[in-house]
């Protein structure tokens, strides 16, 4: 995983998102928090991306799935 700072990002902005498209980890550290840079493909838009969730939180909250805590998130990344 490479981690670069927002300033570095910008810098580099074509190497990092080659990178990200190749398949490697690339987590972006800013004052505004910690991000990881991934590409949506074809097929995985984002709007499906968004739909799956929703429709996730909805199972949760209805109690038909399993909740995550944030240490269980983390460790899936």
């Amino acid at each position: 995983m490479q981690v670069v700072t927002a300033r570095e990002f910008r810098k580099n902005q074509g190497r990092f998102l080659t990178a990200a498209r190749e398949g490697q980890s690339v987590m972006l550290t800013s004052r505004y928090g910690n991000f990881k840079i991934t590409p949506i493909t074809e097929e995985d838009t984002l709007t499906e991306r968004i739909c799956r969730g929703l429709k996730q939180v909805k199972l949760i909250q209805e109690g038909k799935a399993k909740g995550y805590t944030i240490d269980e998130l983390l460790d899936e990344l």
